[in-house]
């Protein structure tokens, strides 16, 4: 009877603890996804974020671009001015210059509008990006965090 009770207590003993070792295993698995998860995550805002900036930096490129090639246009004809031998020539030289300036400048002026609107939206989509990673990482957390406390609501029963 002794030798039973022994046996008995003896395979309780081990029941035990193996109930509270799995625990431990199976929510470290759960935590271990939660880790792959946030990471995932947070590399794919990053991801969006570096093409976010890309869009603006090629936006401002362009922009920088325009506007070089507007200055240069009115360039062009102010020195058109400097090389008029007439009064009138000057003078239609000078009308031409200050009509190929005021073109210039709203060609700047829109050009860097353009990319002012590229970069608020890419500040915009990587915003976006990183709270939708940051949710991910509390979601995937609180599975872990479910799961582990439905461990150990397990192996107190099975105490």
């Amino acid at each position: 009877m002794k030798k039973i009770v022994a046996a008995l207590a003896s395979a309780l003993l081990v029941s035990t603890a193996l109930a509270q070792t799995a625990a431990p295993t199976q929510a470290g698995k759960a935590q271990m996804k939660a880790n792959s998860e946030k990471s995932e995550a947070q590399a794919t805002a990053n991801k969006k974020k570096a093409e976010a900036q890309s869009d603006a930096d090629k936006a401002q490129a362009s922009a920088n671009e325009d506007k070089a090639s507007a200055q240069a246009d009115a360039d062009k004809k102010a020195a058109k001015m400097q090389k008029a031998m007439t009064p009138g020539e000057a003078s239609d030289a000078r009308a031409d210059a200050a009509r190929a300036q005021a073109k210039a400048d709203k060609k700047k002026h829109d050009a860097q509008a353009k990319a002012d609107r590229k970069k608020h939206d890419a500040a915009n989509d990587a915003n976006v990006a990183q709270a939708k990673a940051d949710k991910d990482k509390v979601e995937a957390q609180n599975d872990a965090n479910k799961k582990a406390a439905d461990q150990r609501v397990d192996a107190a029963k099975k105490q």
